[in-house]
C-alpha cells in the first residue's frame, strides 16, 4: 500500500507518476534500514552520522542498479523518518535531521 506521504510526488511531479507504487514501498523499507543502521554501533560510536557507498545502498535496496528516481524516493522516505540523505558522488552521507537544524546559522555580516 502507498504511504500517503508519497502521493504528493505522485500527483505533483510528472517524473515520479510512472513508477510502482512498489518502489515508494521498498524506498521507506530502505529508510527504516538506514535507521538502524543509524542507531547501531559501530566505528567507536554508540550511533550516529555515517557514510554509505553507492553500492552499499544498492545493496540495501536489492537492486542491481540504482535508479535515480529510486534514489531521490530512499532520500525523501529517510526525510520524512527524520534523517537526511545526502549525495556526494560515489558515497551517501546520513545524519539526524535534528542535528542538522542545530548547525550554527551564518551570519548576516558574512554575506555582505
Amino acid at each position: 500500500m502507498l504511504d500517503y506521504r508519497f502521493s504528493w510526488i505522485k500527483n505533483e511531479h510528472p517524473n515520479y507518476s510512472e513508477v510502482p507504487d512498489v518502489i515508494y514501498e521498498e524506498a521507506e523499507k530502505v529508510a527504516a534500514k538506514l535507521k538502524t543502521i543509524y542507531e547501531s554501533r559501530f566505528g567507536g560510536k554508540d550511533k550516529g552520522r555515517f557514510l554509505l557507498s553507492r553500492s552499499q545502498l544498492r545493496q540495501l535496496a536489492g537492486m542491481k542498479r540504482l535508479e535515480d528516481t529510486t534514489k531521490d524516493l530512499i532520500v525523501e522516505a529517510a526525510y520524512e523518518a527524520g534523517y537526511v540523505v545526502t549525495d556526494l558522488g560515489d558515497d551517501f552521507a546520513v545524519i539526524d535531521g535534528d542535528v542538522m537544524h542545530r548547525f550554527r546559522k551564518v551570519p548576516e555580516r558574512l554575506l555582505k
